[in-house]
C-alpha cells in the first residue's frame, strides 16, 4: 500500500473514531491479500517452469509480478520494523539482530534478482527450467527462514517448507 493511501486509511480512521483493532484487522487482511497473490504467482511460475507453449514469456512476467508484488508488502526497513514489533507483540525476549536481518533481506533480494535472470534467460533460449525453480525455492527458504526466526509471530507464507 502507497503511503498516501495508507495516510488515507488512518486518516479515515480516525474521523470515524475506528479502533486501533479495527485498522489492524484491515492490516492483517491487506498482508494477508498480498500473501494470496504471491502463492500465486509462485503457483503459476512453476505451473509455466513445466510446459512450453505460446505465451511462455508468461513465466518471466509472473517472476517481475512476484518480486513488484513482494514490493507491496514494503521495503526491507519495514520488514525489519515488522519484525521488531511482532517480538514485542509476543513477548519474546530473543530479537532478530539488525545484522541478521540485514544479511536475510540481502539473501533474499539476490534470490529475487536470480529469479528474473533465468526466467528471462529460459525463455529466451529454453532449456531446462531447474534455475527458475531453484531460484523460487531460494526465495521461498530465505522467507521462511526468516519468519522461522520469529517463531511463529510472522505470518506463514509459503507454508513451512514451501511448496514443491
Amino acid at each position: 500500500m502507497s503511503r498516501r493511501a495508507g495516510l488515507l486509511v488512518t486518516l479515515l480512521a480516525m474521523a470515524t473514531g475506528m479502533s486501533g483493532a479495527a485498522l489492524a484487522s484491515e492490516r492483517e487482511q491487506y498482508v494477508q491479500s498480498v500473501i494470496s497473490l504471491l502463492r500465486t504467482h509462485a503457483d503459476t511460475i512453476r505451473q509455466l517452469a513445466s510446459q512450453d507453449f505460446k505465451y511462455s514469456r508468461n513465466l518471466a512476467r509472473h517472476a517481475d509480478a512476484l518480486i513488484h508484488t513482494f514490493g507491496l508488502l514494503g521495503p526491507m526497513d519495514w520488514h525489519a520494523a515488522e519484525a521488531s514489533f511482532l517480538h514485542k507483540k509476543h513477548g519474546d525476549s530473543a530479537h532478530l539482530q539488525p545484522a541478521d536481518f540485514d544479511r536475510l533481506a540481502d539473501q533474499c533480494q539476490k534470490s529475487m534478482r536470480t529469479l528474473q535472470t533465468t526466467s528471462l534467460q529460459h525463455v529466451e533460449h529454453g532449456g531446462s527450467a531447474k534455475p527458475v525453480l531453484k531460484a523460487l525455492e531460494d526465495i521461498q527458504g530465505k522467507c521462511t527462514g526468516c519468519h522461522d526466526l520469529l517463531d511463529g509471530a510472522a505470518p506463514d507464507v509459503w507454508g513451512k517448507h514451501g511448496k514443491k
